[in-house]
């Protein structure tokens, strides 16, 4: 699909958006002159910021029960996966739409509007979302945000240090090597006067880690003590932190509504922790930042 992107610029920054996904692909700093969010490299991991709906992490053996009937849902749901269209475009906003269809109802039995924007504001990108239950029941969903933030030429992860805007201890939790959350896989991160550099082995022992109960609105990866980019996502209920060390030049920073089901959870879906509880014809919005320094 060579003509689904977008680009949008102001003086200081120029971001590309695709209608495959609905999702950000590209940030340049113009200032700087550099390319700040991952390029999509398949061979190493070929995303740049998908959206994840209606589901964040993976199911138990990929499927999961509503109303009793069990439904096949791969990791992180299918939007990433899917087509949006363009509902409209201005000089600094995008918006794109994906609707129900018979397929998403084939893994998703919900009637459903999801739009999602993209705003410049002058060193910031403001990304919305917004959810329409079209049913007349209740709507349950997950939805969260995966941007890969790449390292700058002649720099590693190692320069990255991360900045919590907040001092003192962190509870985390984290995915075994399944990719299931389990309770007894959690622990606390102390983050001494609120910044952890990101030293070898940090990500060994906790390959993902889930910072939850609304501890984080803010957080930022620095270089060379600088802010190289910042993510601000005020009541949002998670923030994921996550890269594989040996192989990838990123950093996700991924805030959340939603996580992984515990290892062996089986039950309805709507009791997952986590879920966002859409009543019928209800609507629901929520918006995150990205900034870049």
């Amino acid at each position: 699909m060579a003509d689904s992107k977008i680009a949008l610029e102001n003086n200081r920054l120029l971001i590309e958006t695709d209608r495959a996904g609905g999702e950000l692909v590209r940030i340049y700093d113009k200032e700087k002159r550099r390319e700040v969010l991952w390029e999509g490299d398949k061979r190493i991991w070929g995303r740049h910021s998908p959206v994840l709906f209606p589901f964040v992490g993976r199911c138990y053996e990929n499927q999961y029960i509503c109303d009793g009937k069990a439904y096949p849902m791969g990791q992180h749901g299918f939007a990433r996966d899917m087509t949006f269209e363009l509902k409209s475009l201005s000089a600094d906003q995008v918006w794109y739409v994906l609707e129900d269809s018979e397929e998403t109802r084939s893994r998703y039995p919900f009637r459903f509007c999801f739009q999602s924007g993209f705003r410049l504001e002058e060193n910031r990108i403001r990304v919305m979302w917004r959810v329409e239950n079209r049913e007349k029941k209740d709507m349950h969903f997950m939805i969260g945000a995966h941007p890969a933030f790449r390292v700058p030429d002649h720099k590693t992860i190692y320069d990255y240090t991360f900045d919590f805007h907040q001092k003192g201890r962190l509870h985390y939790q984290a995915p075994d090597e399944d990719g299931y959350a389990r309770e007894e896989l959690s622990g606390l991160l102390d983050t001494g006067e609120g910044r952890v550099p990101l030293t070898k082995g940090f990500f060994q022992n906790v390959l993902t880690y889930i910072f939850d109960r609304g501890q984080i609105e803010k957080i930022s990866l620095l270089l060379e003590e600088q802010p190289f980019v910042t993510v601000e996502c005020p009541g949002f209920p998670y923030m994921a932190v996550w890269t594989m060390e040996e192989t990838h030049p990123f950093v996700c920073l991924e805030p959340w509504f939603g996580r992984c089901a515990e290892k062996g959870f089986s039950g309805e879906w709507k009791d997952r922790e986590g879920i966002v509880r859409l009543e019928g014809q209800g609507i629901f919005q929520a918006d995150y930042v990205i900034e870049i320094h």
